[in-house]
């Protein structure tokens, strides 16, 4: 696949949402804010292409950006009351996603493109842009892409939808809820795992579904290949079947991105088209003397400019259309090659000379001299028989072999996913009971309060002492805290911290006293 003109989407789980981020998203800042913001090296705040910026409202239609009355983190504020959402004390450490933080973007020269068309953007800081117009390209991508958003976690949901031109690409930040469904009352809350999965597992089996999906319903408009998910930046030896599938998708992706591109070059090919005509319009204004020679001269160089621009763009789209062509035809090949499990046999063609008889049968003894001549032709057509039956049984031997092997992949496969469905499955278990533990102990306030402190301390890495309801210190404890762990990330370490801090409580309560 071609790794120039992809799509980029990052998701971030957000704890909270503050105004810093609020107004960044949606420009509430005055000049002095932009050029200490610049000062940062890594920060290009166009001022001059700010005034291009824009967002997505409720409606569905293009807003300027930061038009809504009421400020982005209340409206995220207000959504969050409406499904009942109760943080954990504020002064915690530990705190569950609230909130998804999306970004969505692409190839820079595409988006660019998809921006400000054939227009000349000046990217050094300090530049002045001013001469630039938004395309409709860039709106109608962001009015697919909030689409794509409303359809998978519900219009009422996305909180902000911001599309950011002032800077060195083009994105778009969106802030959305995830909602589910208690499964008991059936009533909608605020449930990262009904959007995102309950593990990393399927976290990511969920991420490379949406680079997918998003994909197919907007990339593939715009000529953006899918994008890579994480997961699926390492490179893992494929079972045949496994292979063939990979093959049919990309092959499909292939045939997506011909699309796009040829609709990308029946569109440069209008826009020269159009340029040409303007050209020959200008030329019969000259002619009768509807403007003058200097205003023809500058209008011309402009259109002649234009064209030049949309040709070798035009050239770049078609040489990129080749190099696709070849791609899916080499896919398609590949696909027809390894697509049976088992290739029929060959039809074998052996050279012979076919038995002849060259000699003359006798006067005398023609019965003896026809036996011989019998058991001549015999030998010979048996050795070739043989010949066939041999190469035959070779090909058969062969071909089972194939079969056997492609069913013990299988096999194994199939062991592994029962292995792994039953370690799932009592990690679930066990992790379903460690919580409900938890939730009956966070519904006494005095328990819910211990539980914190002792899991914040913790988190400090500071030790923690432990003793009995019968009295006594951690001495007794066989409840063994070995910190953090390399490499385990935060968010995982505060969980388990939550979780040890709750077996504390529950250990301490129950009088338990390890015995040696």
């Amino acid at each position: 696949m071609n790794t120039d003109i992809k799509q980029a989407m990052h998701v971030e789980a957000g704890k909270s949402f503050g105004t810093a981020e609020a107004n960044e998203n949606e420009r509430h800042w005055n000049d002095d804010k932009i050029d200490r913001k610049n000062q940062d090296p890594t920060n290009h705040y166009d001022k001059t292409r700010m005034k291009l910026n824009f967002e997505i409202g409720p409606d569905g239609k293009v807003h300027p950006l930061g038009y809504q009355e009421k400020s982005l983190e209340v409206r995220l504020h207000e959504r969050l009351t409406e499904l009942g959402w109760k943080p954990f004390k504020l002064d915690s450490k530990i705190q569950p996603n609230c909130c998804a933080k999306f970004i969505f973007g692409g190839n820079h020269d595409r988006t660019l493109e998809m921006a400000f068309g054939p227009q000349t953007v000046n990217l050094d800081k300090g530049a002045d842009n001013s001469h630039l117009q938004r395309c409709p390209e860039i709106e109608q991508w962001a009015k697919d892409v909030y689409d794509w958003c409303a359809r998978r976690y519900g219009q009422e949901n996305i909180i902000g939808f911001q599309v950011h031109l002032d800077e060195s690409s083009p994105h778009i930040h969106a802030l959305i809820v995830p909602v589910g469904q208690r499964s008991k009352s059936g009533r909608e809350c605020v449930m990262w795992s009904a959007k995102f999965g309950k593990s990393r597992y399927e976290y990511g089996h969920i991420l490379r579904e949406m680079h997918t999906s998003l994909y197919e319903e907007v990339g593939s408009k715009y000529g953006l290949e899918r994008g890579d998910s994480i997961e699926g930046r390492n490179v893992n030896h494929l079972s045949k079947r496994d292979y063939i599938r990979k093959l049919s998708k990309d092959a499909k992706q292939a045939e997506k991105a011909v699309k796009g591109l040829q609709t990308m070059i029946r569109r440069l090919e209008a826009q020269i088209f159009r340029s040409q005509s303007q050209l020959e319009e200008i030329e019969k204004s000259l002619a009768s003397g509807k403007i003058a020679l200097q205003e023809y001269e500058i209008q011309k160089t402009r259109i002649q400019k234009q064209i030049s621009e949309y040709q070798s763009k035009l050239e770049y789209k078609a040489g990129k259309l080749q190099e696709k062509e070849q791609e899916l035809e080499q896919m398609t090949k590949n696909i027809d090659r390894v697509g049976r499990l088992a290739q029929p046999f060959r039809n074998y063609k052996i050279d012979f000379e076919p038995p002849r008889i060259t000699g003359k049968p006798p006067i005398f003894g023609v019965d003896k001299w026809i036996e011989e001549q019998n058991r001549s032709i015999a030998s010979r057509f048996v050795k070739i028989v043989r010949q066939i039956e041999e190469l035959y049984r070779k090909d058969a031997e062969q071909q089972i072999q194939a079969v056997q092997n492609n069913a013990l992949l299988g096999y194994r496969e199939f062991k592994w996913l029962q292995q792994e469905y039953a370690r799932l499955t009592a990690l679930y278990d066990s992790q379903t009971e460690q919580m409900q533990t938890v939730l009956d102990q966070l519904a006494e306030p005095s328990v819910r309060e211990r539980i914190f402190s002792i899991a914040d301390t913790l988190i400090g890495g500071q030790p923690v002492a432990v003793s009995s309801g019968g009295g006594g210190g951690n001495a007794d404890s066989d409840l063994r805290w070995d910190g953090r762990r390399p490499d385990e990330e935060e968010e995982a370490y505060r969980r388990r911290c939550l979780f040890h801090a709750s077996h504390i409580i529950r250990f301490a309560n129950s009088g338990y006293r390890k015995k040696y």
